[in-house]
């Protein structure tokens, strides 16, 4: 999907992936979006009440974007399930991956089913951190050693791709190691730059041509070459330094939620936005329409009108976003009533099955 005949307002409209309050978007959130058009859509629990409802709005989302959307969840299972209010809550994909292969597989084949069952067509997973005993993602990760981490998510992913939904890894270049949370400081990760790229990196790498898209993290990465405190998704040395030219990503990236405390924290300036695109990011993600998010729209949008360079990297970053999209093939569910039932049945049989091979594995 490539249309050059956008307006330079509604190429940098998709740079953006947007959350908002409440079961729709009210007036005033509205008027925003309709000034931004972003490219996407983050939903939280806030934006979901019941199977019918978020099925609808989703439909209203799609139907009131231009362009196709990404229609974003974080959905890993666990404490990180925003659809545990429609369906019975899954067991985290973590815990699932301990207990084996096939029930990771099982598990991700129900996530793919209930994104496609809401119309969702974008998961932010698999976590493809390092399990550490200290690490405040350790119960979201998969296993510790690289190798296993990638095996274990390259399954997650052919899973959901199957069934059309989309992934994205995540925290580049691993948050295993942070032992503060990003949604209110910022993280300092005492990795050198080699450890980094053979063990925490690693698993990103061997899933480059996997995973749809590849989430920048907000810790600081002194290895990397920054000395200031700064979260790697506003750093050139991370993003256009080490994961494009060292590493050789050519993928689509996205930021981590650019309204946390690491980014915040550090002081709110138009122009810190305007940083995260700069250092090779393609899409920025807000978890809130708040005037943050205006003035990122207006300070990129002002910033490419300037310079050409800019607006080369505009479209670089279009051109990565609209082929990923042209990949979306929305089509309405037959018999989405008698869904809901069957994907409950299918958590149930596999929390079962799950606390079965748990107490089997206890008595050996």
């Amino acid at each position: 999907m490539r249309d050059p005949h956008l307006t330079l307002e509604q190429k940098i409209g998709q740079l953006f992936l947007v959350g908002f309050p409440g079961r729709e978007p009210e007036a005033e959130t509205r008027a925003l979006l309709d000034a931004i058009r972003p490219g996407g859509f983050l939903l939280h629990q806030r934006n979901i009440e019941s199977f019918d409802q978020i099925y609808d709005l989703t439909t209203h989302l799609r139907e009131m974007s231009a362009i196709p959307p990404l229609l974003a969840i974080d959905h890993e299972g666990g404490r990180v399930d925003r659809l545990k209010h429609v369906f019975t809550m899954m067991p985290s994909i973590a815990e699932l991956a301990g207990t084996g292969m096939a029930q990771l597989r099982m598990g991700a084949r129900i996530i793919a089913a209930e994104m496609e069952a809401t119309g969702l067509n974008l998961d932010f997973a698999p976590v493809v951190d390092l399990r550490s005993p200290r690490s405040i993602v350790a119960e979201r990760c998969l296993a510790a050693e690289p190798g296993e981490v990638a095996r274990l998510g390259s399954a997650f992913i052919e899973e959901l791709s199957k069934r059309g939904v989309l992934t994205c890894t995540k925290h580049f270049p691993g948050l295993g190691a942070a032992t503060v949370d990003p949604h209110f400081s910022l993280p300092r990760i005492e990795r050198t730059k080699r450890q980094l790229q053979q063990e925490d990196a690693a698993p990103f790498v061997k899933l480059f041509n996997e995973a749809d898209m590849l989430m920048v993290s907000h810790a600081h990465y002194p290895g990397l070459g920054d000395e200031k405190p700064i979260p790697a998704s506003l750093s050139s040395r991370v993003v256009d330094g080490f994961l494009r030219k060292k590493l050789g990503y050519k993928g689509l990236t996205i930021t981590d939620d650019l309204t946390m405390g690491a980014v915040t924290s550090i002081g709110l300036t138009p122009d810190l936005f305007l940083r995260a695109f700069e250092a090779g990011n393609d899409v920025l993600l807000f978890s809130q329409t708040t005037p943050l998010l205006e003035n990122a729209f207006k300070t990129i949008l002002a910033a490419a009108r300037k310079s050409a360079i800019l607006r080369r990297r505009v479209d670089e970053s279009l051109d990565r976003i609209l082929t990923l999209k042209g990949r979306i093939e929305f089509v309405p569910l037959r018999y989405r009533a008698h869904l809901k039932s069957r994907i409950n049945r299918q958590i149930e049989k596999l929390r079962k099955s799950a606390v079965e091979i748990s107490a089997r594995a206890l008595t050996v």
